[in-house]
């Protein structure tokens, strides 16, 4: 088995990197909301960048959505909120489950998707 140009090693090392990165973007975002809470103000300032600091109402649906889409389609309001869910209708044109007509107003496109795996799990 060849170590392919260390490449493979390389992407690792990217992805680590990435985790860690976010990781601490998150820590800092905490910290930059409770020296906000602190000075009770909304603007922050760096050397080169101001910051502003918004709170904002989260809708959380409940997980068994049966209710509520009953309720919204007993209040007609249905057509209104709906949307076509493309998780579904991606691999339904892809395999060819859909109408003719309908998959021919998409378009296909290759994409490439790289994972890694660890070695010693195989």
């Amino acid at each position: 088995m060849s170590n392919d140009n260390g490449l493979i090693d390389e992407y690792e090392k990217l992805e680590i990197q990435k985790k860690e990165i976010e990781q601490k973007e998150e820590d800092i975002k905490k910290r930059i909301i409770e020296l906000a809470k602190e000075k009770k103000t909304r603007f922050l300032f760096g050397s080169n960048k101001k910051c502003f600091i918004k709170e904002y109402e989260k809708v959380i649906y409940p997980e068994d959505k049966k209710q509520i889409l009953e309720l919204i389609n007993k209040k007609g309001l249905y057509n209104k909120f709906s949307s076509i869910n493309y998780f579904k209708l991606n691999p339904a044109i892809l395999k060819g489950e859909v109408d003719k007509e309908i998959a021919d107003l998409t378009k296909r496109e290759m994409m490439i998707r790289i994972f890694l795996k660890d070695i010693k799990n195989e």
